[in-house]
């Protein structure tokens, strides 16, 4: 009975990840609702999310708030840049929808599915770069250039966060209900999934290095 009621338990232990992983998410959405400062938002995210994922998280409200300040500068030049693409990709996306290319059949159709790869494919380098500045303290210039690396070195594994992440995404557009599981869950859980297979991915480029 003392055993069950051990807060080592596995089950407490699962419990206390769960609500610590609420916590991040809450602060990551906090911090990224002035928009500019979302890349740094989501770059302290990643570091609180890759020590829980070895098992050194440390203090959650301290460390992402150091990690926000430390990032900053480079975060949020990276994810203007990565807003940037979104927003014009997005706005052809609406152009499409709008009938731009009507009547042009394939044009449109293969135009389509290019910029939903382009779409796709900067999300998936946007959480390499962010998750790198916060791992390493390597220049903006070279933090982008290996987040590229990485996700063609490591495609199937890019592929699989890609679609992790943007699934809550989905859900959310489904029905208000998941909309309000995303505030709470959305970010810090897939970022979490994601982040476990970075930490597999960032060993085995170290021990490379080495």
């Amino acid at each position: 009975m003392d055993h069950l009621f051990n807060m080592d338990n596995p089950l407490f232990r699962t419990i206390g990840k769960l609500a610590d992983l609420v916590w991040v998410n809450v602060l990551t959405l906090l911090c990224a609702l002035p928009v500019v400062t979302a890349g740094a938002s989501f770059s302290a995210m990643y570091y609180l999310l890759l020590r829980m994922a070895e098992n050194d998280q440390g203090a959650l409200t301290r460390g992402f708030f150091r990690a926000f300040r430390e990032n900053f500068r480079n975060a949020t030049k990276a994810w203007l840049v990565e807003l940037a693409v979104l927003a014009l990709y997005l706005y052809n996306l609406y152009l499409l929808r709008a009938g731009i290319l009507d009547g042009y059949g394939a044009l449109k159709d293969l135009s389509f599915a290019l910029i939903v790869v382009i779409l796709f494919l900067t999300v998936v380098v946007g959480n390499y770069i962010f998750a790198l500045l916060a791992r390493y303290e390597n220049g903006l210039r070279k933090t982008v250039k290996n987040a590229f690396l990485l996700m063609f070195a490591f495609f199937p594994r890019s592929l699989c966060m890609g679609i992790i992440m943007l699934f809550p995404l989905a859900l959310m557009m489904l029905s208000n209900y998941f909309f309000w599981l995303w505030c709470l869950y959305g970010l810090a859980y897939p970022g979490y999934v994601i982040a476990m297979l970075m930490v597999a991915i960032f060993r085995r480029t170290e021990k490379t290095e080495r």
